[in-house]
């Protein structure tokens, strides 16, 4: 073999080399092109995903807070969605006659709406917060069976509450519960004269009696209205019923 034939095919093996170097040289510049477009992709889809809205429950868009084309930002409010099977009551109840008040205790709830039809519920929890301004307990009431159609939201209702069955005792009328000189009391007629007791009260119902805790007994007389402020110098007249009451 001459000389020039070995010097041509070094200068070959030279061009070779030279091509599978640049060739490489590509594929590495298309792996990293590639891996710049797979990054954009998954910044497209992950932007994609946030601007998607997701309501975690199924339930019903009661607002839309903002218009189609508004710029918000994270945490903005964009639509109000109300889950009806989680709609319940705010009750408030005056601190001095919510002994006994509890989860479970049933409840009577009547609407506005519903031209006072009745429906069955009971309360699903009483607030740890009370409201120190009103001196009121919270408490939230649930429906049995969520009413058809439903409800407005924010609409009043009535909302009775069945507390648990108290122990027998003395009970008078709540007219016959009066307060003299700072004290609350009932007065007794003994011996056809007046003697103001003192007495303790407790729950009251809504028939209008008042659970009397302390200082009545078995068997005393109590007066159960009068039409003028009483006193124990005062003149009664015992009546079987009240002038124009039927019963």
């Amino acid at each position: 073999m001459s000389e020039e034939s070995v010097e041509g095919k070094r200068q070959e093996i030279q061009v070779t080399e030279a091509g599978f170097a640049a060739a490489r040289a590509n594929l590495d510049g298309t792996r990293q092109e590639s891996a710049r477009i797979r990054s954009d992709l998954e910044g497209l889809i992950q932007q994609r995903a946030n601007l998607r809205l997701i309501a975690p429950v199924d339930g019903l868009v009661a607002a839309r807070n903002t218009d189609p084309g508004t710029t918000v930002v994270a945490g903005q409010s964009v639509v109000e969605v109300i889950d009806p099977a989680t709609l319940w009551i705010n009750v408030r109840f005056d601190q001095l006659r919510v002994s006994g008040l509890h989860a479970g205790l049933p409840a009577h709830i009547v609407l506005r709406s519903q031209d006072g039809r009745e429906f069955a519920g009971r309360v699903s929890r009483v607030e740890p917060m009370a409201d120190a301004v009103t001196e009121e307990t919270l408490a939230k009431v649930v429906f049995d069976q969520l009413p058809e159609p439903l409800p407005p939201i924010g609409e009043l209702a009535e909302v009775t509450v069945a507390m648990s069955v108290l122990p027998a005792g003395p009970v008078v009328p709540n007219a016959s519960v009066q307060r003299v000189n700072g004290h609350l009391g009932v007065w007794l007629i003994e011996n056809d004269k007046l003697r103001f007791a003192p007495v303790k009260v407790g729950a009251t119902d809504l028939g209008g009696w008042v659970q009397i805790l302390d200082g009545l007994k078995e068997g005393e007389r109590v007066v159960v209205y009068s039409q003028r402020a009483l006193g124990v110098r005062s003149r009664i007249k015992v009546v079987e019923r009240l002038p124009g009451v039927s019963s």
